[in-house]
């Protein structure tokens, strides 16, 4: 996290809770208790709480306790998989906000049907107002990967149903190198545990280079700079969307519908990938053969900070 304050020019947090890894219900628990007593002492006027992680509810939860009104920036997005645990952290904090600031129309309309006792404003995301801030300071993929080739697939890979199962995991891994593309694979720690445990040590899979996680700007050059894009995060969808890169994702669904809906990202199940991953990244590099022609719009126009600032300042007016 230091890093990415640093990339970012961020300040790092007046308060850290502390929480770290554990269970669902562990860490939602922590969040809440220590959460309750950081709000205990600030006394604030209103609660900003944003995304999907278990930090998002823990914190909306005990600000909607203590009757402090829960602002949600990022609300109204919907998989439709109930048991996916972001999916019911979005719902319970949209069902506590009052105000829901959203990053998409169909966002919109979803949360003035569903929640018509809030108020609800149209931001965009502010996931693009960050890219774009930072777009001129990235560096050249070569420099992030030493002797990477000018065309290659990045991937990463971190969600739990992806990397819980050794024998998904490996079925995606050889799907990834059955494509005889140079590629790179940014290695989360919870990926990087998992190839331990199967004893996988090396760098290399055949044409495959893995690396360690890396910072904010080198994953925004590496999306930028390469072929195709394979990943499980919603981050990287939206970063691919924006920068004209041709997206697989490793998910039967998605929250971001409007990257499938104009065609620059494509779904495939983890439990599909031995079937059909090589076809679905040959598919995507041919579908668009080096020209993005996708419209780029759905998520606002990099403004979103300035109107979630405004909805929220019109909140406290």
């Amino acid at each position: 996290s230091a890093l990415l304050y640093d990339q970012l020019g961020a300040a790092p947090p007046d308060r850290f809770l502390e929480v770290g890894s554990g269970s669902h219900a562990e860490q939602t628990a922590l969040i809440l208790t220590r959460a309750e007593s950081a709000l205990r002492e600030c006394a604030p006027r209103l609660v900003v709480s944003i995304g999907d992680t278990n930090s998002t509810l823990g914190v909306a939860l005990a600000a909607a306790k203590l009757r402090v009104p829960v602002v949600h920036v990022e609300a109204g997005l919907r998989t439709g998989d109930r048991q996916m645990a972001e999916e019911l952290n979005r719902r319970c904090v949209d069902a506590l906000a009052a105000l829901l600031c959203t990053p998409s129309a169909s966002a919109t309309l979803r949360m003035r049907s569903e929640h018509p006792d809030a108020v609800v404003r149209e931001t965009g995301d502010v996931a693009l107002d960050v890219l774009l801030k930072v777009q001129g300071r990235l560096p050249e993929p070569q420099a992030v990967v030493p002797g990477l080739p000018p065309s290659y697939l990045f991937a990463t890979l971190h969600r739990a149903e992806l990397t819980d199962d050794p024998g998904t995991l490996a079925a995606v891994l050889r799907a990834l190198a059955a494509t005889g593309t140079a590629g790179v694979i940014a290695l989360h720690p919870r990926t990087a545990l998992a190839l331990q445990a199967m004893g996988i040590v090396h760098d290399r899979i055949g044409l495959l280079r893995l690396i360690p996680a890396v910072g904010y700007l080198e994953t925004v050059a590496l999306i930028a700079g390469a072929r195709v894009v394979v990943t499980d995060s919603g981050g990287v969808q939206r970063e691919a969307y924006w920068l004209g890169t041709p997206c697989v994702t490793l998910r039967s669904e998605t929250e971001w519908e409007e990257t499938v809906a104009c065609e620059a990202n494509r779904l495939i199940s983890p439990g599909d990938a031995t079937r059909g991953l090589a076809d679905a990244i040959t598919a995507q590099v041919g579908r668009w053969n080096g020209e993005s022609r996708w419209p780029r719009n759905a998520y606002g126009n990099g403004q979103a900070a300035e109107k979630v600032a405004a909805a929220v300042a019109e909140m406290l007016t």
